[in-house]
């Protein structure tokens, strides 16, 4: 203190805080470049995939355009109206058919489950007829006739050992 003029700490100093806060603006300001060149190059990117998709766009709506004009000049040579109604009117007709067919068929037929096996010896359609009377007496007509009478294939059952007494 000998002129007057105190010294200053070193930590007062504004240089090395002036450098270092100009270090730090240097790095955000290489950052914000850094960033700025990422959105560019991928703005880059959805700018050439949009362009792309508009050519996809263009064909597909050409491609369209073909075939409307494809569908419009092959429908006025058909009769497409008519023919649909004839098909289903066949369809109609063929269905009534069958169902009347799968109706005749399962008229007159009698299934019967569970009745022992082998009981009915070479002649199921006799055996069927005579059992059917035996249970039924007087139900049925004078008319009454087995035409087929045929098991379904099936296991047969295992025979019991027989014990003896």
């Amino acid at each position: 203190m000998e002129d007057g003029v105190t010294p200053t700490p070193r930590s007062q100093n504004p240089m090395p805080q002036v450098k270092e806060n100009m270090d730090k603006l240097d790095t955000l300001l290489k950052e914000i470049r850094d960033s700025r060149q990422a959105v560019e190059n991928r703005l880059d990117m959805i700018t050439t995939d949009m362009n792309i998709m508009k050519d996809d766009q263009a064909k597909l709506s050409d491609r369209l355009k073909q075939t409307k004009s494809t569908v419009a000049d092959i429908l006025p040579t058909h009769d497409n109206k008519n023919a649909i109604v004839k098909l289903q009117q066949q369809m109609e007709a063929l269905q009534e058919r069958i169902e009347d067919a799968e109706g005749r068929s399962r008229r007159n037929k009698i299934h019967i489950i569970r009745l022992p096996e082998g009981k009915e010896g070479n002649n199921p359609t006799q055996y069927i007829e005579t059992w059917l009377q035996s249970i039924a007496k007087d139900k049925l007509s004078i008319h009454f006739v087995v035409e087929r009478a045929h098991r379904i294939p099936g296991r047969k059952p295992i025979p019991e050992p027989q014990q003896d007494l």
